[in-house]
C-alpha cells in the first residue's frame, strides 16, 4: 500500500526537533488532529515504548495504540499494534542536522482496512503528512526562536 514521505528544513536544532517529537503527551498541544495521547508503557530508561492516541482525522474519530522504537540517532519511530481504519501503520521520524537549521523527514506507510484505490489512500496520506510535518516544523520554530 501507499508509502508517503515528506522533508522539510526546520529553523530549529535537531534536538529541540526530537524534543518534540519525543514529547508525546504535548501532541494536542500542535497537531488539531490528535485530542489526546497518553503513554501506556516504558522502557527501562523511561523512554515511552506504547502510546495510546485519540484522533479526529477528516472527521472520523479513532482509537491507536501504538509502540515506541528509537532506531537510530535522530529517529523515532511509531508502529501501530491496534486500531481502526488501518491493517498497517508505520510512521518514521528523522532529523538530520545542519548548522543552524535541520532537515525534517517524516515518513508513513499504511494499509487500510477497507479496500480504497492506492491514489485515494496516498493522496490522504500525503496531505495528513504536509499537515503534519508542517505543524511540526511550525512548532520547532515557534521554541526555538522563544528561547
Amino acid at each position: 500500500m501507499p508509502f508517503v514521505s515528506k522533508t522539510v528544513e526546520v529553523e530549529a536544532p535537531a534536538e529541540a526537533i526530537m524534543g518534540i517529537v519525543a514529547d508525546f503527551e504535548s501532541y494536542p498541544l500542535w497537531n488539531d488532529e490528535i485530542k489526546g495521547c497518553w503513554v501506556l508503557a516504558r522502557y527501562d530508561d523511561g523512554r515511552p515504548s506504547q502510546l495510546r492516541l485519540d484522533v479526529v482525522v477528516q472527521g472520523q474519530s479513532g482509537t491507536f495504540i501504538t509502540a515506541v522504537y528509537y532506531p537510530g540517532d535522530n529517529q523515532i519511530q511509531t508502529v501501530l499494534q491496534q486500531g481502526e481504519f488501518f491493517e498497517k501503520q508505520e510512521q518514521k521520524f528523522s532529523v538530520v542536522p545542519m548548522g543552524a537549521t535541520s532537515l525534517l523527514t517524516v515518513d508513513l506507510d499504511v494499509e487500510t482496512k477497507l479496500p480504497i484505490p492506492a491514489q485515494f489512500v496516498k493522496k490522504a496520506i500525503g496531505d495528513t503528512l504536509d499537515y503534519l510535518a508542517g505543524n511540526l516544523k511550525t512548532r520547532a520554530e515557534e521554541l526555538s526562536a522563544g528561547s
